[in-house]
């Protein structure tokens, strides 16, 4: 993975691809390559994703099995890391400290601030092709 000031970028390689969609597979990469822990971190675990991208160019050919770069603004980005993870930590947190202040019963506050989360989450899932819409992945030259 390369970053720029802009743009967050992966080396992929096109898995299919459909009209003016292509889906490109990307190995993520964790900054612990060298790390003598890694055996015992789950960072170390890498998963392939496949991405769909949008082809903007027409003009440019592509096919299965090209290795291509994939780029994502990095604004998008944070959008996603806050999304995904802070915003629920904060619903959470926000959630424990106020059934505390309310309840005095640290059982019963524990329990609402966890399942809190389940419509948070079930929020996005049925939002999650209006998100998708706004993520934009482009294929650099």
């Amino acid at each position: 993975m390369r970053t720029s000031k802009e743009n967050i970028e992966h080396p992929g390689i096109i898995d299919k691809i459909e009209s003016n969609r292509i889906w490109v597979s990307i190995q993520p990469q964790s900054a612990c390559g060298n790390c003598h822990s890694k055996s015992y971190c789950g960072m170390a675990e890498v998963a392939e994703k496949i991405v769909e991208v949008q082809n903007f160019h027409p003009d440019r050919k592509y096919e299965p099995g090209q290795e291509v770069t994939i780029s994502l603004k990095k604004s998008l980005g944070y959008r996603a890391l806050f999304l995904g993870y802070l915003l629920p930590f904060l619903l959470v947190l926000s959630t424990l400290i106020l059934s505390l202040q309310l309840t005095q019963n640290e059982a019963f506050s524990a329990l609402v601030s966890v399942l809190i989360i389940v419509p948070y989450y079930w929020l996005l899932y049925t939002k999650r092709e209006l998100i998708k819409s706004s993520f934009r992945f482009y294929i650099k030259q």
